[in-house]
């Protein structure tokens, strides 16, 4: 990580992004897993469910979804009723969304509703869904993390961050600048979002998976796994994270975050804010405001 001095910037504050609650204690009708090579996909079919007996009646329901469900995934899904979820926090570890057949379809009932949850991982190794399929499933939107740049930086390089000092982005001087598009709560791992191209930071554009943006990888030794972040103040469309996609991405925030990535024993957290500046032949991001938060968890 390179530091230089930049003057004369305001003082901000980073935006922060809350994830609504998820209740599944409403939700009176039966909940189903089949297990994958990619995670466990689950299904919730309305209906009631005090019994064995009920809960084949309402997976029975859903039998058109779980024909296209086995023709998109290129294999029968072994289902089996499950205790509903206890009531967590919404976060976007599974892409969401509702099942809504046509009028007239078997299974096509008003009344009939179905909720299909399955691993972001598991989501990006499947084709787009027929359109059949892609009319009758409804994502839900999720808040989203858009990553331009990755950096190691030892905890000496830490200490050395102050306001009016500067983050070069060593990937923003790069022919084809590529950063990660994934959801809020998803690791900075490799594999983790779907490709975001960069011709500019105010014209992110997403592009089908294949080419990736090269992540830092774990920490190593002293060094803390760090990533900028530019501010996305819309959710995206669950789907629009599968890696199926090409297209504009929408308005950006005008401000930038260097964030310490989560490890297993600390969340991820933010270290500075700042606006991003041309510099040289790419950006650097100039840093308005510290946190006190920089030291790494020992």
């Amino acid at each position: 990580m390179t530091l230089t001095t930049i003057t004369g910037v305001a003082i901000v504050r980073p935006a922060t992004a809350a994830a609504p609650a998820r209740d599944t204690a409403g939700l009176t009708g039966a909940w189903f897993e089949a297990p994958t090579s990619g995670g466990p996909v689950r299904l919730y079919a309305s209906g009631t469910a005090r019994h064995a007996s009920d809960a084949a009646v309402a997976l029975a329901r859903c039998d058109a979804l779980l024909d296209a469900l086995d023709a998109w995934f290129g294999a029968a899904l072994d289902w089996r009723w499950i205790a509903a979820p206890a009531s967590v926090t919404a976060t976007a570890s599974h892409a969401r969304a509702h099942w809504r057949p046509e009028p007239g379809t078997k299974g096509g009932k008003k009344e009939l509703a179905c909720r299909l949850e399955l691993p972001w991982a598991l989501l990006r190794t499947l084709p787009a869904p027929d359109t059949a399929l892609a009319q009758q499933l409804h994502w839900l939107d999720v808040p989203v993390v858009l990553a331009i740049a990755q950096l190691r930086v030892g905890e000496e390089e830490l200490a050395l961050l102050e306001p009016g000092g500067a983050v070069v982005l060593p990937e923003s001087m790069q022919r084809n600048w590529i950063g990660t598009l994934r959801a809020l709560d998803e690791p900075a791992r490799a594999g983790a979002g779907v490709p975001v191209s960069l011709p500019s930071p105010w014209s992110p554009r997403r592009i089908k998976a294949g080419a990736r943006a090269e992540t830092g990888g774990e920490a190593a030794g002293n060094r803390v796994l760090c990533e900028v972040r530019l501010a996305i103040p819309h959710a995206v469309g669950g789907d629009r994270l599968a890696g199926w996609y090409e297209g504009d991405l929408g308005e950006v925030g005008p401000r930038a975050g260097l964030w310490r990535c989560a490890t297993e024993r600390a969340p991820a957290a933010c270290l500075a804010t700042g606006e991003l500046m041309p510099l040289g032949d790419g950006w650097a991001l100039a840093l308005q405001e510290l946190y006190e938060i920089r030291q790494t968890v020992q």
